[in-house]
């Protein structure tokens, strides 16, 4: 009869010690081993009543996400480390830098003994994986944009600005771009997070071909937009940035195999469209930015059904399949077949003499029906990540073409997309003295609840830089009715511009499921054009600036700031944007600006705001 192992004549709570700091010494997957060798063992494990194991075993490993997320389970404890140890031993299967040969004015890539070539078009590329591919990206890049979400909170940078004054006004523009850095501070070297340090680890050797090859394909094919995984490749890119393939270069990198080659060879339809890529990061990154610049300045992306901003179309125009819904991703023929012109365009009131108010609504699913002019409510507004996804590649690009490369790298780093960055201690107030808000009084009216919790609980007033990135008019009409953005004289004008912001009030908030954040009112001043590599500027070249900060349904903080013309409180230029991790992250806010009066033939570009003080 065969003994029970001697490690069950421990006390439970030592077994219970040990199988955690199996996972704590980042082998996770020693404990599913260890519940192999007997029944006992596997019940310790497995079969516990309250599951108090698996959450000692999860914040062995990863950051308590009960921090930033009050309504975590208890009972989601197992399956949430899981998915994450899945995700992780996914990713590294499916990955591996490639070993490269330095040849002049090229660079050809091979892996593992074989020549990578790359299908020519991105239908070829995906008729090469099943659909369980798609599925399987889906879920380990669910669980990997998860691990972002949930990272510890940041320590609050300090509350004050470095010029102080005796009124509630912030001190001019001047001023503040004077005396303020242009990037983000560092995080606190103390301040580590579990969650940023598994990431560093398992993104090391970048992402499966599968998913880096949708966003830096030789085709500039819109797509990939509609797989299942779209919407998180897009979340994962916006926020970390386009991750090319890692290489090694080699003097003498391994021959194709001839087996290869033969194999290969007999497949005809893929053969006669394949092509050797370059495999260098500077050119997978050319690549994605070649990708991105169809949808980044796609003019017909502008939509009423999308709140003129980078959300998703709503109402969808098909019932979304049953995949969809975990990443709610439009159906095609949402955007693709039907924007040749914009039908859901309405002038604005008293801009014209037509009106589409008495238009027949186009019927819904499920027999509701929305009108035609009328753009979605905020709980119908969700963020489109694979437009944001796009217009990070196109910010990045900018910024790694023309800024120092420690400034890029104190705005990208990934501990800045965690949440508190930016949100003052509740005691402090603009300039780190006693807070000025004062408490609404009791009520019982529930509808009021919001009114006991008007603070700056986004991280919104202070100092910010904006990126702004845009096509020369005439460029952009032309790539969009002639061209397809591939022409190497095509380049982006840009600018990184001051940005003050001061909160007015609140209201409701826009999302009732989110009632301690209330709508937050802001103005400020922004700066133009005049502002490139100087200081010393004109007061004059000042706009004034007024929006809200306020909930995206899905748990996302929405920024919307509306910007007037030079020398006039007149509306011009409107933007909005989606916060970059958590809320009150050092990453800052990326999104879409256009004109405020939503005309026809209005321009679009890519912007990016952080907070600096």
């Amino acid at each position: 009869m065969l003994k029970s192992p001697a490690i069950l004549a421990l006390p439970a709570e030592i077994v219970e010690a040990i199988l955690t700091w199996c996972a704590a010494t980042d082998d996770p997957c020693a404990i599913a081993s260890l519940a192999q060798t007997c029944r006992e063992l596997r019940s310790i494990v497995y079969a516990a009543e309250d599951r108090h194991l698996w959450r000692l075993v999860f914040l062995a490993v990863f950051d308590d996400p009960r921090e930033v997320d009050p309504t975590v389970n208890d009972s989601d404890w197992y399956r949430a480390f899981t998915e994450r140890v899945w995700a992780r031993r996914y990713i590294d299967g499916h990955t591996r830098p490639l070993q490269v040969t330095k040849k002049p004015r090229s660079l050809r890539s091979t892996l593992s003994n074989k020549s990578i070539q790359v299908p020519g078009t991105l239908d070829q590329l995906l008729d090469e994986h099943a659909s369980v591919v798609h599925i399987e990206n889906l879920r380990a890049l669910t669980a990997i944009n998860n691990v972002i979400c949930t990272a510890a909170l940041c320590t609050s940078f300090t509350p004050r600005l470095a010029v102080r004054t005796d009124s509630h006004d912030l001190p001019p523009l001047t001023e503040l771009h004077a005396h303020t850095p242009p990037f983000p501070p560092h995080p606190p070297p103390e301040n580590l997070s579990f969650n940023v340090e598994w990431l560093r680890h398992t993104l090391s050797d970048g992402l499966p071909y599968s998913i880096t090859g949708l966003l830096s394909n030789n085709r500039q094919d819109l797509s990939w937009r509609h797989l299942p995984e779209a919407q998180e490749v897009g979340r994962l890119t916006s926020c970390l940035g386009f991750i090319p393939v890692p290489v090694i270069e080699s003097q003498d990198a391994a021959q194709p195999s001839p087996t290869r080659r033969t194999t290969r060879q007999s497949k005809p339809h893929h053969s006669e469209s394949t092509m050797l890529l370059d495999m260098s990061e500077s050119a997978q990154r050319q690549r994605a930015r070649d990708c991105a610049r169809p949808l980044a300045f796609w003019m017909r992306y502008l939509s009423r059904r999308r709140n003129w901003g980078p959300y998703l179309p709503w109402p969808p125009k098909t019932p979304k399949p049953e995949i969809a819904a975990v990443v709610d991703e439009p159906s095609e023929d949402d955007d693709d077949e039907d924007m040749d012109s914009d039908g859901d365009y309405v002038p604005p009131a008293g801009g014209g003499d037509t009106s589409s108010s008495s238009a027949t609504p186009e019927p819904q699913p499920g027999g509701s029906s929305v009108p035609h002019d009328t753009v979605p409510s905020p709980e119908n507004l969700y963020p489109d990540w694979t437009w944001l996804a796009a217009a990070r590649v196109v910010a990045e690009c900018k910024l790694r073409a023309h800024v120092d490369a420690a400034d890029i790298a104190r705005l990208e780093a990934w501990d800045n997309l965690r949440a508190g960055a930016w949100i003052p201690p509740p005691d402090a107030g603009r300039d780190g003295s006693a807070d000025i808000l004062v408490e609404a009084g009791p009520s019982d009216d529930e509808g009021e609840e919001w009114k006991k919790h008007q603070r700056d609980w986004a991280g919104a007033e202070g100092t910010w830089r904006r990126l702004v990135c845009w096509l020369d008019y005439d460029d952009l009409i032309y790539h969009n009715s002639y061209g397809d953005f591939i022409d190497p004289r095509l380049d982006e004008a840009w600018i990184i511009v001051p940005l003050s912001m001061q909160i007015t009030g609140y209201s409701a908030p826009s999302v009732a499921a989110y009632p301690d954040r209330p709508t937050i009112h802001i103005k400020g001043e922004m700066g133009g054009a005049g502002w490139v590599g100087s200081v010393d500027v004109n007061d004059e070249d000042v706009r004034h600036c007024h929006g809200t900060v306020s909930m995206l349904p899905d748990g996302n903080v929405r920024w919307s700031v509306t910007s007037t013309a030079p020398n006039s409180m007149h509306d011009e230029w409107a933007s909005e944007a989606v916060q970059l991790g958590g809320v009150g992250s050092a990453m800052g806010a990326l999104g879409m600006w256009t004109g405020a009066f939503h005309e026809d033939d209005d321009p679009l570009g890519v912007m990016w705001q952080w907070r600096v003080a």
